[in-house]
């Protein structure tokens, strides 16, 4: 094969940089046996893909069809024709995905669908009947999650199906740190409507009418809410409780910051961000009725607390109850990183994708 030919390739939309400790312990499992292809930007403009060089993808050139509706990933079905293995994005938006589930029909190719088995909208949404059928187009799926793939051996038991567990780091970065003081609350991820990172601002200027309260806020994220969000903490009279460090991607400045908090904050959907707190140790306070990815699995009371959904003052609530907590010792935090090492590492993910490919028993 050629230098952009490879026995098992992975197509997907973008390849974010969050992926690159998966990608990389997925190369020393399958070495130069693995390619992944991506483009730069997906149909949601703020999830983009990381740097090449350190992920080893090629990249694809990304159209945005019908208003950004639809997506076709030039060069992709080119690159796909002579793998052995492919692997695409199960997301009914991508036309590259329909097209090489098709063609992989056709002419006897090994395809697999990887990715959330139903939607962020829920087993309601109009998508999940397009979900199914590309999962019954394909010769097999990987799930995010232990209960998405319970989904699939219900609804369709005939479709092999793996688990990759989303994990972000392997397992020799995990664990809690306990030298630091613990003496902020920290939201991490990106700054759009639907993280709603403007509930937790507000959270902190209820605790702030307190005299005694010294509680601070970090907030480790970029995106199109930033302005917004330092101008309603510059009004709501906190702006000197609350730091905005930008995009952190480094695992040491992650679990520094992580060392230094009481909880994480997850006033929007919970995803990955539940991952990362609980791998360094860390509980979370999670807005109740939010349409969460399936990630949140792995929270129960041991692992933070729920609070009402866009109520700054049950947020409030719940980070002084989590302080309490944390101060009685009751929360174990080795248990919180045990969880997350069993499952959700990266080499975990990396092994489940592995067997995948390979098309190991399940």
């Amino acid at each position: 094969m050629t230098s952009t030919e490879s026995k098992y390739l992975v197509v997907v939309a973008v390849l974010p940089e969050y992926r690159y400790h998966f990608v990389r312990r997925l190369h020393e499992l399958l070495p130069g046996d693995v390619l992944f292809a991506a483009g730069d930007e997906h149909l949601i403009g703020t999830v983009q893909s990381g740097d090449s060089a350190g992920l080893k993808f090629i990249r694809l050139r990304n159209i945005p069809l019908f208003k950004r509706r639809l997506l076709w990933q030039a060069g992709a079905l080119k690159l796909s024709r002579n793998s052995e293995s492919i692997v695409v994005d199960l997301n009914p938006r991508s036309l590259t995905a329909w097209l090489i589930l098709i063609r992989g029909r056709l002419l006897g190719q090994r395809v697999l669908v990887w990715g959330h088995i139903l939607p962020r909208a829920g087993a309601n949404a109009t998508t999940v009947p397009l979900r199914r059928f590309m999962r019954r187009l394909a010769n097999g799926v990987i799930s995010y999650t232990w209960s998405d793939s319970e989904i699939v051996r219900r609804e369709d038991p005939d479709v092999p199906v793996w688990v990759a567990a989303n994990g972000l780091y392997p397992r020799s970065r995990l664990g809690a740190s306990d030298s630091l003081a613990r003496d902020q609350y920290l939201f991490v991820g990106r700054l759009v409507p639907d993280k709603k990172p403007d509930l937790a601002i507000r959270a902190i200027a209820c605790l702030a009418t307190n005299p005694a309260s010294s509680v601070r806020l970090t907030i480790a994220g970029s995106g199109p809410e930033l302005p917004r969000l330092q101008q309603l903490a510059a009004t709501l009279g906190v702006e000197e409780r609350i730091s905005f460090l930008g995009h952190v991607s480094d695992t040491e400045t992650l679990r520094t910051e992580y060392g230094r908090s009481i909880a994480s904050l997850s006033p929007g959907y919970a995803g990955l961000s539940l991952t990362q707190s609980l791998g360094f140790g860390v509980p979370m306070l999670i807005a109740r009725d939010e349409p969460h990815a399936p990630e949140i699995e792995l929270f129960d009371e041991g692992a933070g607390f729920y609070f009402r959904s866009d109520d700054p003052e049950s947020l409030a609530d719940a980070m002084t109850a989590i302080r309490e907590r944390m101060e009685r010792g009751d929360v174990r935090r080795d248990e919180l990183v045990a969880r997350v090492e069993r499952k959700y590492s990266s080499d975990a993910m990396a092994e489940g994708f592995r067997d995948a490919l390979i098309g190991a028993a399940e």
